[in-house]
């Protein structure tokens, strides 16, 4: 009997009961093949069952092993869609979609007429579509369908995220059925997860798999971080066995692989052979690979982490979660008592669970689903995790770019239609630029080579960084979803491509990616966008001024990003066929490094200077907007900062946050990069007539920055956060104010007699700290609870100081005694 037929009951009353139903069920429960089939052979639901992979290579393999269980073929009541791949029928009760598809859905029809439930499998994997797809149908289940269900299962232990998020769903949790697993841990020596030498890895790995296969009996999953780590690996391991002449079956597995060779690494070998199976991450879950009693796992992953300031991604090898170490070893109980070998250290900590990839993913396709949606921003939605601000703005910028949205964030009518391709955003704008510029160039083939480029791109194939090369011998994979293409642009294939656009397509796709070398170097590139980029030292783009990158990633081992692919174009093409890319603008700026004023009319590829020249006539206030850019560029730090004014501005960041805490009226920001971005607001008013660095000392910065304040705001942030603090004596002591820490009042200790309570501010929320000082000023105590003070470590501070400073009064109870700045003489 599976684990999950014990919860069989309470889960059919749940999913009876309640729209959201949460499953937790380890691998090897049967939640992905026997619950699934029962649904269908016991009809809970009338209507139809949508059930999302986050992995296409399960989602094939699920659907075919669920129609042999029901000795039909895929397509009659268990069918599925991939994106480029369908096989469903009118008979079908259960679709297995991915990629996507379940929002294709979505949108195509809000209300998912016909659907009653909708599973997301392995959602404990955090697929950003998944992630789409579940706020998406949570959106639709509050407003359009309250009577659709959703059940969401995970194999992690820890669903406090996802039960706290849906507090009202129904939660149903099974024990797994795993045997006892030995973990053996074989550290590689001075190894780090970031480390360079994937040699020194290799070579370990390898030795542990042989080492595994010596000592123990039965087959062999070996766990790597990616395509290339498998492809290195099996190379090795094929020598090894060769030279052994062992009688062994060794199969890679990962998604870009035929269902062919899928089906030879998940069946069980034949002829009583052993198998030893090389894959990433994707065999963790859903997939049961047969035979497994030993995993290897080589403890690292690949990740691909966007980053918004330059709008390119990282890819990180990075040590595995604990809960993914989990996953993987639970393989090798699957049938019997297993063992697990580690390539890492007992002692080593891992994390918990690693960042879902909605915080590091580029968001250009979500946002322009959740504007179809009806909605600008994910906010409105609700995700089980809000995705980073800026990764918003930038996938905002670029939509706005290629006119997918309007200003607002709604979808236009170009953005509707990119949709309907079911590409990136970028590729299904290039498909329709290349339809209207194939009718206004007369060019024949345009929108067919634009077809056969998108085609090329999607697939993500390892290739040469020379797009217009590979193009000439392109993969059945490439070929299929090319006719694809064309047959939803309704054209055939020509039989000439005009080549020759390769630069000018790929430039309406990628408008922040054409890259001009610089500094003479033939290898390295200024992207459009600001970033930097480099070619392959072998590549055969080597010594083109200008290329059009469709494909690089920022490496471990690189400050600049590697160009993995990429074709030429010149700026007479630009100029031609592109002439909204560029931008003549008067540029402006008083360099300090050659200490006068640069004043140019620029002609700009993005931020790339195509040319430059002087501007002989220039007004005061263009030198004085000069001066402006240059504190853009160099920071705050180019003005003057008195003592005074320092002060001030630590002043206004503190009470800024502090009114941003206490959720208090709407708060003005006074952090470098608003002050930076507002200089024409708050400090240009007050640089009139100046033309030259050494006038900023002219400013009134206090004014400047207390400018951005009304009067009814300047006069609230005295009564909240006070300059300084009238102590018992009568005394003024002025407040120190710091960004990160309550403010410090030095005062000395004999001012404060009589006062109980400490001082505070903001209408008594903070207690200010307070520095107590001798009669020579020198620090005796530090304290925030001044009450305490007096009643406890005074006494050895009295003691003290009654030896050192006998003139002085030193009560035994100073929180009734009178104040004084005087000595015992002076009092009576």
């Amino acid at each position: 009997m599976l684990p999950i037929e014990v919860i069989i009951p309470e889960l059919k009353q749940q999913l009876t009961l309640k729209q959201q139903v949460i499953l937790q069920a380890p691998p090897g429960a049967g939640k992905s093949t026997f619950l699934p089939l029962l649904l269908l052979k016991e009809s809970w639901f009338a209507g139809k069952i949508i059930m999302l992979e986050p992995r296409r290579l399960a989602a094939r393999n699920i659907a075919h092993y669920l129609a042999s269980q029901l000795g039909q073929e895929v397509g009659q009541q268990v069918g599925y869609r991939l994106r480029g791949e369908t096989k469903i029928s009118s008979e079908t009760q259960l679709e297995i979609v991915t990629e996507g598809i379940l929002v294709r859905l979505l949108q195509q029809d809000p209300e998912l007429n016909g659907v009653d439930l909708v599973i997301f499998d392995e959602f404990h994997e955090r697929n950003l579509q998944a992630d789409l797809g579940l706020a998406l149908c949570l959106d639709m289940q509050a407003t359009l369908r309250d009577n659709l269900t959703l059940l969401i299962m995970s194999a992690t232990l820890d669903n406090n995220a996802l039960q706290q998020h849906l507090p009202e769903a129904g939660y149903v949790s099974c024990e797994g059925r795993g045997f006892p697993i030995d973990t053996i841990y074989h550290p590689v020596v001075t190894r780090t997860a970031n480390s360079n030498d994937r040699y020194l890895q290799q070579t370990a790995l390898v030795s542990l798999i042989q080492k595994a296969f010596m000592e123990q009996e039965g087959n062999i999953l070996v766990f790597v971080a990616g395509v290339k780590e498998i492809l290195g690996c099996c190379q090795a391991l094929q020598t090894w066995i060769n030279n052994n002449n062992l009688a062994v079956l060794l199969a890679p597995l990962y998604g870009q692989l035929s269902l062919d060779a899928q089906q030879v690494a998940i069946r069980a070998p034949s002829n009583n052979q052993r198998k030893i199976v090389v894959a990433t991450n994707i065999a963790e879950t859903s997939l049961t690979i047969d035979g497994i009693t030993v995993v290897v796992d080589s403890g690292v992953e690949r990740s691909f982490k966007f980053q918004a300031q330059t709008g390119i991604g990282k890819l990180t090898s990075q040590f595995i979660s604990e809960a993914s170490a989990t996953q993987r070893a639970g393989r090798a109980g699957r049938l019997s008592a297993g063992t697990c070998y580690r390539l890492w250290a007992k002692e080593k900590r891992l994390n918990a669970q690693n960042d879902a990839p909605i915080l590091q993913s580029e968001l250009t396709a979500l946002m322009l689903e959740i504007s179809a949606w009806g909605v600008n921003h994910p906010k409105q939605l609700p995700f089980l995790t809000q995705p980073p601000e800026k990764h918003i703005q930038v996938a905002q910028q670029l939509l706005q770019a290629i006119n997918a949205i309007d200003i607002n964030g709604r979808c236009t009518k170009h953005g509707e239609q990119i949709i309907e391709f079911a590409l990136s955003p970028r590729l299904g704008h290039m498909l329709l630029t290349a339809k209207t510029l194939e009718k206004k160039l007369n060019v024949q083939g345009l929108l067919a080579l634009a077809c056969l480029l998108a085609a090329f791109l999607e697939s993500n194939e390892k290739s040469s960084d020379d797009i217009v090369a590979e193009l000439a011998s392109v993969s059945y994979q490439v070929k299929t979803q090319y006719k694809k293409l064309l047959k939803k642009c309704a054209i055939s294939a020509p039989t000439i491509l005009p080549l020759q656009y390769c630069g000018v397509l790929l430039a309406i796709a990628f408008p922040d990616r054409i890259a001009m070398s610089r500094n003479n170097a033939n290898h390295d590139y200024l992207l459009s966008n600001g970033a930097g980029a480099c070619l392959n030292q072998s590549s055969i783009l080597l010594n083109e001024k200008m290329l059009v990158v469709a494909d690089l990633a920022l490496s471990e081992q690189q400050t600049n990003s590697l160009i993995y692919k990429a074709c030429a174009i010149s700026l007479d093409e630009i100029k031609a066929l592109l002439p909204d890319y560029l931008t003549s603008t008067d540029y402006l700026f008083w360099s300090l490094k050659e200490n006068k004023l640069i004043a140019e009319k620029r002609l700009m590829l993005g931020k790339i200077c195509i040319s430059r020249v002087p501007l002989n006539k220039v007004t005061k206030e263009q030198k004085c907007e000069a001066l402006l850019n240059g504190v853009r560029q160099v920071g705050l730090s180019m003005l003057f900062w008195s003592d005074s004014n320092k002060a001030l501005l630590t002043r206004l960041r503190y009470a800024s946050l502090q009114y941003e805490l206490a959720n208090k009226d709407k708060v003005i920001d006074y952090s470098e990069e608003a002050l930076l971005n507002e200089l024409d607001i708050w400090l240009a008013p007050f640089c009139i007539g100046i033309t030259q660095p050494e006038q900023f000392k002219k400013v009134d910065l206090k004014a400047a920055l207390l400018s951005r304040l009304s009067w009814e705001q300047q006069q609230k942030l005295d009564r909240d956060f006070p300059q300084a603090i009238v102590v018992p004596t009568g005394s003024t002591i002025k407040l120190t104010y710091r960004e990160q820490q309550v403010p410090l009042l030095s005062v000395k200790m004999q001012e404060l007699y009589g006062q109980a309570q400490t001082p505070s501010i903001f209408d008594g929320k903070i207690d200010i700290q307070l520095a107590l000082l001798s009669p020579a000023m020198k620090p005796l105590q530090l304290t925030q609870n001044l009450d305490s003070f007096w009643s406890g470590a005074y006494k050895e501070v009295q003691k003290e100081m009654k030896g050192r400073y006998p003139k002085h009064f030193w009560p035994d109870d100073p929180a009734t005694a009178v104040a004084t700045r005087k000595t015992k003489k002076h009092l009576s």
